[in-house]
């Protein structure tokens, strides 16, 4: 087991630490002593643009995903026997434990379905607190929340803008939540800049940093990202006099469930960032505790086909789209790889929506991907489940990705979503000229 210890000063940190120990201090700015690692100082900022302070149970709720993304980050699953299933327990003071102790073990499950880890989380008092009202008083620039009546994810990705776009045309005014790395901020400003009315944005960066290993498979990023959101959905309850307020997840229903395409890919080794059980979940966690956010993904039932054909006419969506991002891998070279699941679910659905995808991508041939031992692994795998999707059970592999809602409205309509999902692969890879 790794025990990651969170403290809320540099100088509580002591001068001997256990080697199974990452000793990481929480909203810190500056450089740590050497093994030292710190996370969140941009949050403290981001949450006083709120022009008063965050509710404590919505601050401690920031403080957990911290934590949570600290201890993905900072131990690397390379050192485990399996190499990829980590034991770790983690310690955090928060403002107030007391209403989150009943929730506690619920998290610890939701996070190993999410991750894959086991996680263990004991809770202490004496955690960090927002800003003062002296400090908060004295910022020039605030998100205006009168002009907000919900919150909505915006990753800068094809899903988060049809979100975004779908949430104004109804008629919304929508609070834009976006974790924004140096690199996502460029393309995420110029979308926000180009959305048909203008919207408040609540943006920070975790910015996790020490002198050690880091782990790069960031499995638990959506929890941290639910967070952020949860806090502006807060943040506008607050403003609204206590209103429980919508917080809108926008993925499409495809990747929500993310079946496992192979046997190679199956439980965790499937991203699970979205996955309807997780949400409902944390929506349960959320509501235990008395945060006033809904967790929403109004996009649950749609394949990004349908999506992207509800606006093909439109040639300035046309335009945008393009330059929204759906790669894992674009970060090394700002160029989206076109070969990787994301990227060929994406241009399956330029295909589907009979759109022109005017998407740079880095392999653009889907033929010579399939000649290239090197970087051909998603295209396989997605040519072998579409093979298999012919009369498979199709219930029976989406649940193979975790647990589907009791409701068999709600069941029917994931399992159909997905069977659509892949009819949109298997018409674009026909296209390209595959099997």
């Amino acid at each position: 087991m790794t025990r990651v210890v969170f403290h809320t000063d540099v100088e509580d940190v002591p001068d001997l630490r256990d080697d199974r120990e990452v000793h990481v201090v929480i909203y810190a700015a500056g450089r740590m002593p050497e093994g030292v690692a710190r996370i969140g100082y941009q949050l403290l900022d981001a949450t006083s643009r709120f022009g008063f302070g965050l509710r404590t149970d919505a601050f401690d709720f920031l403080t957990l995903a911290l934590a949570v993304t600290a201890a993905d980050t900072f131990v690397p699953r390379g050192s485990t026997h399996d190499r990829w299933c980590r034991n770790l327990e983690l310690q955090v003071p928060l403002i107030d434990p007391t209403p989150w102790a009943p929730v506690v073990h619920r998290l610890e499950a939701a996070l190993n379905f999410l991750s894959g880890d086991r996680w263990t989380v004991v809770l202490g008092p004496d955690g960090p607190r927002p800003l003062g009202h002296n400090v908060i008083a004295r910022r020039r620039r605030r998100i205006d929340l009168s002009r907000a009546d919900c919150a909505c994810l915006f990753s800068g990705g094809l899903d988060s803008y049809v979100g975004a776009l779908d949430l104004i045309g109804q008629g919304h005014r929508p609070l834009l939540v976006s974790h924004s790395y140096p690199k996502d901020s460029q393309y995420q400003n110029r979308l926000m800049r180009r959305l048909p009315a203008a919207c408040e944005r609540f943006t920070a960066n975790a910015h996790p940093t020490w002198s050690g290993a880091s782990d790069v498979s960031m499995r638990t990023r959506s929890f941290n990202f639910m967070a952020y959101g949860v806090a502006a959905a807060t943040a506008i309850s607050q403003w609204r006099g206590g209103d429980v307020i919508d917080l809108y997840i926008p993925e499409n229903g495809h990747i929500a469930l993310n079946p496992p395409l192979t046997p190679r890919r199956f439980g965790s080794h499937s991203t699970r960032t979205t996955h309807p059980h997780f949400l409902s979940e944390i929506q349960a966690i959320v509501q235990a505790v008395g945060l006033p956010a809904r967790l929403v993904n109004p996009l649950r039932h749609q394949t990004k086909g349908t999506m992207v054909r509800r606006y093909a006419a439109d040639e300035t969506f046309s335009e945008l789209a393009a330059q929204t991002v759906s790669c894992g891998k674009w970060k090394r070279d700002g160029v989206q790889c076109g070969r990787c699941v994301p990227c060929l679910i994406r241009r399956a659905s330029f295909f589907a929506a009979g759109l022109e995808d005017a998407t740079p991508y880095r392999s653009e041939e889907l033929r010579e991907v399939l000649a290239d031992m090197r970087h051909r692994d998603d295209l396989v795998s997605v040519m072998r489940a579409v093979a298999r999707s012919n009369g498979a059970d199709m219930e029976a592999w989406v649940l193979q990705a975790g647990p589907l809602p009791p409701d068999p409205q709600e069941r029917a309509a994931y399992v159909d979503v997905f069977r659509h999902g892949i009819d949109e692969l298997r018409g674009f890879l026909r296209a390209s000229g595959l099997p």
